[in-house]
């Protein structure tokens, strides 16, 4: 039986719901577009930052040795790629070594606290009387303790990312779902099995915010860290151009700290999605 003159077939009904009766040109036009419009949207807001940039300089009658133009700042990134590198790379590895091993020591806190009321009190304000001390004040001590190396920036980086690790995770071993304790209790669940089956799980959320928090926080402190104590990496590039009047270079390597702080957000907030659609 053929069908009706002028009608579409099932056949074509279901081409169309599915896309399969779309030219392939159009398709890929389609999909360039679409990519181009999200990359539209994510950059244009540093487009804007650069084209301020660039009037600020240039109609404000500003000196150069105070603000280079962004040309210039550009510039000397491309034509001395190495020199950055051999500086930044030493910052990333001491501020994820740092953010390891801060989130490290405020996940245990936080676990000790919820076995223990006693630890609860003391571990709580040590670490309140620890963040609250500007961190600025705390790099010279922690220098002459550990001295003026590497170490010092990773206790840095790490001081920074073990409070709000703590406070987010202890917060989410206690948010636990309605009656699920009392369950737990009734079967006999010794407190460890409740820990590992209920509590960490229902925590996982938090401590993965945290996570995403700490990422650029510690590349911040790795830089404060180097800045003040000499240690070689972005931070000491930074101030050690600006003592040499190098300000193409320092201000590029601010570039570079502001790019790799907003790239490691990214990606721990890349793994927290992914982490997030794991857990719940």
């Amino acid at each position: 039986m053929q069908p009706a003159e002028g009608k579409p077939t099932v056949v074509e009904d279901r081409a169309a719901d599915t896309g399969l009766g779309v030219d392939p040109r159009h398709a890929r036009i389609s999909l360039g577009l679409s990519w181009l419009r999200r990359l539209l949207v994510a950059v244009w807001p540093y487009a804007l930052v650069i084209a301020a940039w660039q009037a600020w300089v240039t109609f404000g009658g500003i000196h150069r040795l105070v603000i280079p133009e962004p040309g210039a700042v550009a510039l000397d990134i491309w034509s001395a790629p190495g020199e950055y590198w051999s500086y930044g790379w030493r910052t990333i590895l001491e501020s994820a070594a740092g953010l390891a091993i801060g989130t490290a020591i405020g996940v245990l806190a936080a676990i000790a606290v919820w076995f223990s009321q006693v630890l609860r009190g003391l571990l709580t304000t040590s670490m309140i009387l620890l963040y609250s001390t500007p961190i600025v004040a705390t790099i010279p001590i922690m220098a002459r303790v550990l001295g003026y190396s590497p170490t010092t920036v990773l206790a840095i980086a790490a001081i920074v990312s073990m409070f709000p690790t703590f406070v987010l995770v202890n917060s989410g071993l206690l948010d636990l779902p309605a009656g699920s304790l009392d369950v737990f209790r009734s079967l006999g669940a010794p407190r460890k099995m409740q820990l590992l089956r209920l509590a960490m799980p229902a925590a996982m959320p938090n401590f993965l915010v945290a996570f995403r928090l700490n990422a650029a926080v510690a590349f911040i402190a790795a830089v404060i860290g180097e800045y003040l104590t000499g240690v070689r990496g972005l931070g000491w590039l930074f101030a050690l151009s600006f003592s040499r009047f190098d300000v193409d270079r320092a201000w590029g390597a601010a570039m570079v700290i502001i790019a790799l702080s907003i790239l490691s957000y990214a990606v721990a907030s890349r793994i927290e999605e992914r982490g997030i659609e794991r857990w719940t």
